[in-house]
């Protein structure tokens, strides 16, 4: 990411016929800028530390005044520290001419500026904390709004609807999490001052509290149209016991399918949100080569089929260990090959578009997980990126919690505290992953890249 204090413009409206265009600029020497810029009309553009004013100024005489006159512009000027950006930032509003535009775009670069890229200054207003990441996000979703619904649910999260539904769950768990690790590493003292274990029915209660929040933003955002339905089905399939619900439960990174040797362990689906990729994994019953006669077996096919056909991209699974033949008859519908169990086989066929995967050793599973993002990435949109990012995240919080719940609930078992810390830390992880608290660069890039220049 560049510095947050360059020098920077960009032409912030729309190319097109219009009564008025807005020409953005910010970073350290921004007064210097705007005075050989504009001749400013008394008392003159905002001092340092100053309250943001609007400004009356035209074209500086020696500069484009000479070629285009002194035309009339208005100057909205926030000084910094306070504003939008913590930072020196204005905004010129001039007629709308986009040779005029590109006239004065090109002298702020002669007198020191940089074009800005996309999203670079919603990215500055991240950066110092004016927005978090679901209000820079829904920047970028106003503009790719399409249908009223979609604007209605971008304009909500700009104003911070629900980020901070968000961070208030997110500030409650880590309260919680707090005073359960405080128990745990208390637990062994005998003083009057030791931090007491909470009683379970606490514990339930904050726990179910947090849930109910999150399953009402979820809510939310599903009559708004992002909900978990809106997101892209990735559909793991292949022949029964050949380790597809190991292979799930490595990529969502907890136990949610059962695991077992016996073939046909897997009779329903089971899905669950892959966060990193922006989809739902769905795990099936494993199809047989020819149809059984078993009346519950006819049905666990008949439900993977039908999930199949829902598919937006479909995982092939083939055991690496055995000589399973390759599943028929699926959709249309991008695909990945992957050879699970590679820990259990010296040799398999050498095969250039496949991925050895191992769900023991976790071999293969980081590319598996990046060749379903890349996958997900090309597939059409399914409602704006921002809604299905935080869609994708409230749901794996809301499932943390709910496996939090289940410890919770269970008397007489050592270890409890721990348990509940630890699934409450995973809620909390992703809460942060939402709203940009912890989030690594590249995402940042990624997320801000896609916003237009001069936002």
């Amino acid at each position: 990411m560049s510095s947050a204090h360059e020098l920077i413009v960009a032409p912030a409206t729309a190319a097109g016929p219009g009564a008025r265009a807005i020409v953005r600029l910010a970073g350290d020497g921004l007064d210097g800028l705007l005075a050989r810029l504009f001749a400013a009309a008394p008392p003159g553009f905002a001092l340092p530390g100053a309250a943001p004013r609007v400004v009356a100024a035209r074209l500086a005489g020696d500069g484009l005044g000479g070629d285009w006159g002194a035309v009339p512009v208005e100057v909205l000027h926030w000084p910094g520290p306070a504003g939008p950006i913590g930072g020196p930032l204005a905004e010129v509003q001039l007629p709308c001419s986009a040779p005029l535009v590109e006239a004065v775009v090109a002298e702020a670069c002669r007198h020191g500026a940089r074009l800005a890229k996309g999203g670079e200054f919603t990215l500055r207003a991240f950066l110092v904390g004016r927005l978090d990441l679901l209000q820079a996000e829904a920047v970028l979703a106003v503009v790719d709004a399409r249908t009223p619904a979609e604007l209605a649910a971008a304009l909500d999260r700009m104003a911070g609807g629900s980020g901070a539904t968000v961070q208030r769950v997110r500030d409650a768990l880590l309260d919680l999490l707090a005073d359960v690790e405080a128990a745990i590493d208390f637990a062994d003292e005998a003083t009057p001052d030791a931090v007491p274990v909470a009683p379970r029915w606490t514990l339930a209660h904050r726990l179910e509290a947090g849930r109910d929040a999150l399953a009402a933003a979820e809510k939310h955002l599903a009559n708004r149209g992002g909900g978990t339905d809106a997101l892209p089905r990735v559909v793991l399939v292949g022949r029964p016991n050949v380790g597809k619900s190991s292979l799930f439960n490595a990529l969502v990174g907890r136990d949610a399918a059962l695991v077992a040797d016996e073939c046909g362990t897997t009779r329903d689906w089971l899905e669950a949100p892959l966060t990193t990729a922006g989809c739902l994994l769905v795990d099936l019953a494993g199809l047989p080569e020819a149809a059984a006669g078993d009346p519950v077996t006819v049905a666990a096919v008949a439900a993977a089929r039908e999930q199949l056909d829902r598919a937006d991209v479909i995982v092939v699974c083939r055991d690496a260990a055995a000589g399973d033949e390759p599943v028929g008859g699926l959709p249309v519908a991008p695909r990945i090959t992957v050879r699970t169990r590679c820990d259990r086989a010296a040799w398999w066929p050498a095969e250039d578009d496949t991925i050895a995967t191992s769900a023991a050793t976790g071999r293969g599973i980081e590319p598996l997980r990046a060749a379903i993002a890349a996958v997900v990435a090309g597939l059409p949109a399914r409602g704006t990126s921002a809604t299905l990012r935080m869609a994708v995240g409230v749901a794996a919080a809301c499932a943390a919690l709910d496996a939090a719940l289940v410890a919770a609930r269970v008397e007489g078992r050592g270890g409890d505290e721990a348990m509940i810390a630890g699934h409450v830390r995973r809620a909390v992880e992703v809460l942060d992953e939402i709203t940009g608290a912890a989030i690594g660069t590249d995402l940042i890039d990624r997320i801000f890249s896609r916003h237009c220049i001069g936002k």
